[in-house]
C-alpha cells in the first residue's frame, strides 16, 4: 500500500500527550527528535535528510540500570503494606523503642525486598530478551549493492524495504499493488519500472505528515523530479502499510517513512508501567484498617494505666508489640504465590502459547482467560 503525505502545519506533541515511549534520551529536543515534523524523504537515500529521526528501535523496558533499583523501591514503599513493616524496622534504632535485635525486624524485610527485587530483575531481563529479538528481526533491502539483509533496528527513513508474507516493523510506504481483504492504491509511475532496483535510479521523493497517533488517516505526496514533466501524485491511507502488517501474498516494496518512538503502533500505546493487582490492593486496605485497630487498642492499654509517666512512648511500645497481627510472612506468600500463579498459567494446556510479561496481576488475567460459566 501506499502512503499520503500530511500537509498540516508543524505541532509540537508533548510525551505524554502522544502516549510514545521509545525516544533516544528524555532530553531528545536537544538532540534534534523534540518535535514531530513533516518530512521529505527520498527513495533509498536515507542521508539526504532534512531532521534526525529515531532509531528503529522498540524498547519496552520500565527500568533502565540506574533506575531499576530506586523505582523498585519507590514502588514497594509506596503503598502501606511495605512502608508499615520499614517504619517497624526503623523504629529498632531508637533505644527507647527498641524490644530486641536489629536482626529480627531488618532480615525479614531485606528477604521480602531481595524476592521482589529479583522478581522484578527477571521480569526486566525477559522484556529486554523480548525486544531484542524484535530488534534482531532480519529484513531485505534494495541497495546499490543489490539486495541486502539489514537487522530491524538498523532500518532508516528513507531505506527501500522488501516484504514477503512477514509482519512488518517499521512504518513505510509501499510501491507495489497488493491486497489485504481489499485493494490498496499504489504509486502509479513507480509500476512502470522495469525492476524494483530502478527505485534507486530515478530521482523522486515523498512529503509525508508528521507523526501522529491516527492510523485511520495520512496525507503525502509522490514527486518524480527527472521526468519531463515532473509528476505529482497524491498519498493517503489507501497507500500505507503500517507496522506489524501481514502481507498474505505477493511482494511489496515499500520506502520507510517513520522509525521507532515515531510508529504510530508505538505512539498508540502507554508507557510501560508498574502494575498493581486488586488483591494486593485489597491486602493493603485491610492492612491500614488493623492498624488503626492497633492505634485503637494501645491507646485502650495506655488509658488503662491511666496515662502514667512517658506515656507516649507506651503507645509506639504497644503497637511495635501487638505489630505481629499483620505478619510480614503475608508478603513473601503473595509474591511466591503470584509467581507460581504466573508459571501455572503459562503452562496450561488449555490455552497454549499463553505469555505472563507481569507476574504482579496473575490473579486478573486467570480471570479473564476463564470461560463464562467457568
Amino acid at each position: 500500500m501506499t502512503d499520503n503525505i500530511p500537509l498540516q502545519p508543524v505541532r509540537r506533541l508533548k510525551r505524554h500527550d502522544s502516549k510514545h515511549r521509545n525516544g533516544c534520551c528524555p532530553w531528545s529536543s536537544c538532540c534534534g527528535m523534540g518535535d514531530f515534523r513533516p518530512r521529505t524523504v527520498w527513495l533509498g537515500h536515507p542521508e539526504k535528510r532534512e531532521q534526525r529521526y529515531p532509531r528503529n528501535v522498540i524498547n519496552n523496558q520500565k527500568y533502565n540500570f540506574f533506575t531499576f533499583l530506586p523505582a523498585v523501591l519507590f514502588h514497594q514503599f509506596k503503598y502501606f503494606f511495605n512502608l508499615y513493616f520499614l517504619l517497624l524496622a526503623c523504629s529498632q534504632f531508637i533505644n527507647e523503642l527498641r524490644l530486641g535485635e536489629l536482626y529480627t525486624y531488618w532480615v525479614p524485610l531485606g528477604l521480602v525486598l531481595a524476592i521482589t527485587v529479583i522478581r522484578e530483575a527477571v521480569e526486566e531481563i525477559r522484556c529486554y530478551l523480548r525486544d531484542k529479538e524484535v530488534n534482531s528481526q532480519i529484513y531485505s533491502k534494495l541497495s546499490t549493492r543489490g539486495t541486502v539483509k539489514v537487522k530491524s533496528s538498523g532500518i532508516q527513513v528513507g531505506d527501500l524495504i522488501i516484504v514477503e508474507k512477514v509482519p512488518v516493523s517499521c512504518g513505510l510506504t509501499s510501491w507495489t499493488e497488493r491486497r489485504t481483504g481489499n485493494y490498496a492504491s499504489h504509486v502509479a509511475c513507480t509500476q512502470r519500472l522495469p525492476t524494483a532496483a530502478d527505485l534507486l535510479q530515478i530521482r523522486s521523493y515523498v512529503y509525508a505528515e508528521e507523526p501522529n497517533i491516527d492510523i485511520h488517516n495520512f496525507i503525502g505526496t509522490f514527486t518524480r523530479e527527472d521526468g519531463d514533466p515532473p509528476v505529482n501524485e497524491s498519498l493517503s491511507i489507501e497507500n500505507t502499510l503500517w507496522a506489524s502488517t501481514v502481507v498474505a501474498s505477493g511482494t511489496v516494496v515499500g520506502v520507510v517513512i517513520y522509525t521507532g518512538r515515531e510508529l504510530r503502533s508505538v505512539m498508540n500505546t502507554s508507557n510501560p508501567r508498574h502494575k498493581v493487582g486488586l488483591f494486593d490492593l485489597e491486602v493493603n486496605c485491610l492492612t491500614k484498617i488493623l492498624f488503626g485497630a492497633l492505634v485503637v487498642v494501645s491507646l485502650v492499654m495506655v488509658a488503662l494505666q491511666h496515662f502514667a509517666g512517658r506515656w507516649y512512648l507506651q503507645i509506639f511500645r504497644f503497637l511495635l508489640l501487638l505489630s505481629h497481627i499483620v505478619p510480614i510472612s503475608l508478603r513473601v506468600n503473595l509474591d511466591m504465590g503470584k509467581m507460581v500463579f504466573s508459571w501455572m498459567i503459562k503452562k496450561d494446556s488449555k490455552i497454549p502459547g499463553t505469555m505472563v510479561r507481569a507476574s504482579t496481576i496473575p490473579e486478573q488475567l486467570r480471570t479473564h482467560l476463564l470461560p463464562a460459566d467457568g
